[in-house]
């Protein structure tokens, strides 16, 4: 063990030694973070004219509703699922509250017309990942949709009676609209910028341990630092351990203070706070299997790229599109259907979900932990790959 102690001690100088890696580290997210959060509050991503998947639940079942819900659907910009009869309206809402659907449209009929003429409730719920110029995107459509129909109805009741009305502009444009929101169980306050933009770019940062550690490992394979440590009584498992134990700990570290910017810096700045979530343990859960995933895939860098220069550029390449592919940069929703399903090929796309699972669905372990073990497999299988890469380079 007094082996193992001079090894981690020999790592976390050659970490805390390389300035330019934690500050790559910790104060580019920190600048993504409050530069996108503040810079997107009020005009975060564009629809972009993309298929919103839609679960419709008709109560009323009548001619107003079947109306309604063919309007809709001749709008061209929803995808329509119409939930099976024995389906529970809670196994619907769970949907949503799980981003499975965008929105949920239940419709309820009226005893009969309001004081504003309307025969139908509408209550439009919203999926905790759709973000904020989507939903008032959507919002304005139904409204109109239904402002539409309620005219329309109004028109043919007048030439029926052979009657003028006397409806003043303001009862023309009410309309019975309810918008609630399946976020962290909070059905009145939807969710913020921050709260989508904070995990985001966190994810995108941890992957970028990639450019200090691999640059350390193949500083010392070409010192031959890594062929002298073989020569001592160490096994193989505990000197991987010793190296990539330093690097897990600051990245536990770096989750907790890009998350303490969401929480205390953003509202300084007068952008919302960062709401964590009821689950510290699968935050846990799902902070270490992002960093296991990312120090697998640094350590495979390191291992395939022959100076600090290609690892730099490799590493940086590969983040960028991981992470264009992973949702991060681009909402994936607002991909077409084949780029969301590459999209699911990627580790940051894993730690993203997993993140949004505590943070926005307020998700405990159950819905949390077959992403961290995607993303702990993925990291230790590439860890393991590498091995066996670094294995032949020295015996070649």
């Amino acid at each position: 063990m007094t082996r193992f102690t001079a090894i981690l001690r020999k790592e976390f100088l050659l970490l805390f030694r390389d300035l330019h890696g934690l500050l790559l580290m910790f104060a580019m997210p920190v600048v993504f973070i409050v530069v996108m959060s503040l810079a997107m509050q009020q005009n975060f991503a564009a629809l972009g004219g993309a298929k919103l998947e839609v679960l419709v639940h008709d109560k009323a079942a009548n001619q107003d509703s079947a109306q309604f819900t063919e309007a809709l659907a001749a709008s061209g910009a929803f995808g329509f699922s119409y939930p099976a009869s024995d389906e529970t309206i809670e196994l619907l809402a769970e949907q949503v509250r799980t981003d499975q659907a965008s929105f949920l449209v239940e419709i309820d009929p009226l005893s009969e017309a309001d004081e504003a003429g309307n025969t139908l409730a509408v209550r439009l719920t919203i999926a905790p990942g759709v973000n904020k110029q989507t939903e008032v995107i959507v919002v304005a459509a139904v409204e109109e949709l239904l402002r539409g129909l309620k005219v329309q109805k109004m028109l043919a009741d007048l030439e029926d009676s052979g009657m003028g009305g006397g409806e003043s502009v303001e009862e023309l444009a009410a309309v019975e609209l309810q918008v609630d929101y399946a976020y962290q169980g909070n059905t009145e306050a939807a969710p913020t910028a921050v709260q989508q933009n904070v995990p985001a770019w966190l994810v995108f940062a941890m992957f970028f341990v990639v450019v200090p550690l691999s640059n350390t490992l193949i500083r010392e394979r070409q010192f031959g630092t890594l062929r002298r440590l073989r020569t001592i009584a160490v096994a193989p498992g505990l000197l991987v351990l010793g190296k990539l134990l330093p690097y897990f700990v600051i990245m536990l570290m770096q989750v907790v203070c890009m998350l303490a910017v969401g929480v205390f810096l953003i509202p300084l700045l007068g952008g919302d706070r960062l709401e964590l979530g009821a689950s510290w343990s699968a935050l846990t859960m799902i902070a270490a299997a992002v960093s296991i995933a990312a120090l697998g895939y640094a350590v495979f860098i390191a291992a395939v790229a022959r100076t600090t220069e290609q690892a730099t550029m490799l590493g940086g390449a590969g983040n960028i599109i991981l992470a264009a592919l992973g949702g991060i940069m681009v909402p994936s929703f607002l991909m077409p259907e084949t780029m969301q399903q590459l999209g699911q090929l990627s580790p940051m796309s894993w730690g993203l979900q997993g993140f949004l699972d505590v943070l926005l669905r307020n998700g405990g372990l159950a819905l949390v932990w077959p992403k961290a073990l995607a993303l702990t497999v993925f990291g230790l299988a590439l860890t393991a790959m590498s091995l066996t890469v670094m294995k032949r380079s020295a015996q070649a």
